[in-house]
């Protein structure tokens, strides 16, 4: 992956976060009801005294406010007025004024929508969604909430793989490389190297993702040593039990931070394991690629120690070579000589009186050979000495083997190569 295609996937991982943020944050909300009650100052106080068990201690309060009832809701009953006086709790009764009374309790009912998720919170929600950790300190309970969860995981997860792969592609092939510059071959094919290799990478791992981290979590979260190690181990492994949870001791822009900071441990973290693992297959292919080949070297160098042939042997490279590029050459002169059989078996049916070889029949100028296909230049590669009438059997000339010197190999194979260009 290119730089420029990895920026743009880490920007639109930033804003798939922020996003999920947003609509977490905006669908979790809570509608509470506050009810306002609107009562005349005497009427809560002749409630708060009839609804004693015990007598009054001023009964002359008690009577003065009775009096007032009928002055303030001629509706109420004379039954319900003497009732009102009568000791103990008069529950009933108060009911029934309020009923035929509407005014003297009235009652203002006022929708307040809360967002209990801050948008801290729910960033985290969102990482813990599409890396697979799921804390469930918190999730959604609406039901609208439930449903953007599952359509929010289905494009995340994915998202977060491709980010992570992309992460331990790049990193793993640094790795990779710093793993054969430090071995020979040999060593990078034996499986206890391989093996060494990476235990020293998951260790490196180990100290700088979980052993740091754990102290720094145990300093700031009031938490032990070996908890800031089990939170740190159960969250990069994604298993994501919940009991521990960060950034409950901070509020405000401290809390952005640190869980912003908690927030990319994580993800490097995940990646860094991920990493390995790639580390470990590449590893492992490079090994089964450099068997193959010596195992196809092996069963090359038997055949030829077959056949009576020393790979070792300098002639054998001499003599073959040169066998090779005579047979091209001969190969190329048959299909220029008969190229020529068949542009002349066509002239003469035509009546044509065939012209000299390499001059044109019309202006005399010199024109090149045609081949098969109709194409000129290929039997002037080879010269004009060719003619219909050669036998076959000297064009293929011997096939034998010349014990010649490399020098005098090496200055043949240059004036052939010069005469074809």
């Amino acid at each position: 992956m290119e730089s420029h295609q990895s920026l743009v996937l880490c920007a639109v991982y930033t804003m798939f976060l922020m996003l999920g943020a947003v609509l977490f944050m905006f669908l979790e909300h809570e509608e509470v009801n506050s009810i306002e009650v609107s009562e005349p100052p005497e009427w809560a106080r002749l409630k708060e005294l009839v609804q004693q068990v015990e007598p009054p201690v001023d009964e002359m309060e008690l009577l003065s406010l009775v009096l007032w009832l009928p002055k303030a809701c001629p509706a109420v009953s004379n039954t319900t007025i003497h009732a009102l006086v009568k000791p103990g709790r008069q529950d009933r009764q108060i009911t029934e004024v309020e009923r035929v009374c509407p005014h003297l309790h009235l009652e203002n009912v006022t929708v307040e929508i809360r967002y209990p998720w801050s948008f801290i919170d729910a960033l985290t929600f969102s990482m813990t969604v599409i890396t697979t950790i799921g804390y469930g300190n918190k999730s959604p309970s609406q039901t609208a909430g439930q449903v953007t969860c599952i359509l929010y995981s289905l494009v995340g997860i994915p998202l977060t793989g491709m980010l992570l792969a992309w992460t331990s592609e790049f990193f793993g092939e640094q790795l990779f490389k710093l793993f054969k510059s430090k071995l020979d071959v040999q060593k990078q094919q034996s499986r206890g190297v391989i093996a060494l290799a990476t235990s020293i990478y998951i260790a490196i791992g180990f100290v700088v993702f979980i052993f740091i981290p754990g102290a720094v979590f145990m300093a700031l979260e009031q938490w032990s040593y070996i908890e800031g190690i089990y939170f740190a181990y159960i969250t990069l492994t994604t298993i994501g039990f919940g009991d521990f949870v960060t950034g409950r001791h901070f509020e405000g822009g401290t809390l952005y931070v640190y869980q912003i900071c908690v927030i990319l441990w994580t993800l490097i973290g995940l990646g860094y394991w991920v990493m390995v693992a790639n580390f470990i297959t590449k590893a492992l292919k490079s090994k089964r690629l450099q068997t193959s080949v010596m195992r196809s070297a092996e069963e090359m160098r038997k055949i030829m120690q077959q056949m009576g042939i020393k790979q070792h042997d300098p002639t054998f490279l001499r003599q073959h070579s040169k066998a090779t590029l005579n047979l091209i050459l001969q190969l190329s002169n048959i299909i220029a000589v008969q190229g020529g059989m068949e542009n002349g078996l066509v002239g003469e049916q035509n009546g044509d009186v065939p012209s000299s070889p390499g001059t044109s029949s019309t202006t005399g100028t010199s024109s090149p050979p045609l081949s098969p296909m109709g194409i000129p230049g290929i039997s002037a590669l080879f010269g004009t000495g060719l003619s219909r009438t050669t036998p076959l059997s000297h064009l293929m000339g011997p096939m034998r083997k010349e014990e010649n010197d490399g020098s005098k190999c090496t200055e043949e194979f240059t004036t052939v190569t010069v005469s074809l260009l």
